[in-house]
């Protein structure tokens, strides 16, 4: 999962890190803080220019222009998926979020680390199996002269170009080939497949390790792809 926030007061925003990273780490739940900001216009200019989907933890007295009641209400039209936890020392403001018809997962207020770190590991693992459902559940339909599959994005491994508008997608146990390319099914993949070459999408879970100096993304199955020149740095931030 994508985790952003923004909060306004430097010392709670490294303490809102911390637990984060150690929720993540002692409950072993995939996920990374892409940004951590004082700022709602840096959330909205990286989800913006990333078309990223993410688990937001939001601050509501974020003393700029934008407070963080409108920052979530922004959130939520570019990101329709958004996952929005408010946490504020302003136990009286809860109101201003079903005013605001803002379909928050929580409201914690900032009242001891001990219950503000229980809190948040209640809303990451409901996260965590929230997306894991929808993960295991999303498929792409595929089809060649002989079958028609679904294929389950978790299965996926990469797609590449194999040769003009016929595309390999190698899952763990096959590699089905079908007609089209790979901007054909791009926008149809999730957040979790990455672009990395004008022949390859590979899906980032299933990376194991990325070899800068070759270019060469090393997948789960022991297979290879591609990275080019100008999209290996995105690829690095996505995975780390």
């Amino acid at each position: 999962m994508n985790i952003f926030i923004c909060e306004a007061n430097e010392e709670q925003r490294k303490n809102t890190i911390n637990i984060i990273n150690k929720v993540l780490n002692n409950k072993n739940i995939k996920g990374n803080i892409k940004l951590a900001t004082s700022s709602p216009d840096k959330i909205l200019d990286y989800i913006n220019t990333n078309k990223a989907s993410g688990v937001y933890f939001i601050d509501i007295e974020l003393g700029e222009s934008l407070n963080g009641i409108f920052l979530a209400k922004k959130i939520n039209e570019i990101d329709k998926n958004a996952l929005i936890t408010i946490i504020t020392s302003s136990a009286d403001k809860m109101d201003l979020v079903f005013e605001n018809h803002i379909s928050a997962l929580d409201y914690i207020v900032k009242d001891c680390m001990e219950g503000i770190y229980k809190r948040i590991e209640r809303c990451l693992e409901f996260i965590d199996n929230k997306l894991s459902q929808i993960s295991q559940n999303k498929c792409l339909i595929v089809e060649n002269s002989e079958n028609i599959e679904r294929v389950k994005y978790d299965d996926i491994i990469f797609c590449e170009t194999v040769k003009k508008r016929t595309i390999a997608l190698h899952t763990h146990k096959k590699t089905i080939e079908f007609k089209g390319t790979l901007r054909d099914i791009e926008g149809k993949l999730d957040e979790r497949f990455i672009r990395c070459h004008k022949s390859y999408i590979a899906n980032k879970e299933k990376i194991t390790s990325i070899n800068k100096k070759d270019r060469i993304l090393f997948m789960e199955n022991g297979s290879q792809c591609l990275v080019s020149t100008l999209l290996i740095n995105k690829v690095i931030s996505n995975m780390f």
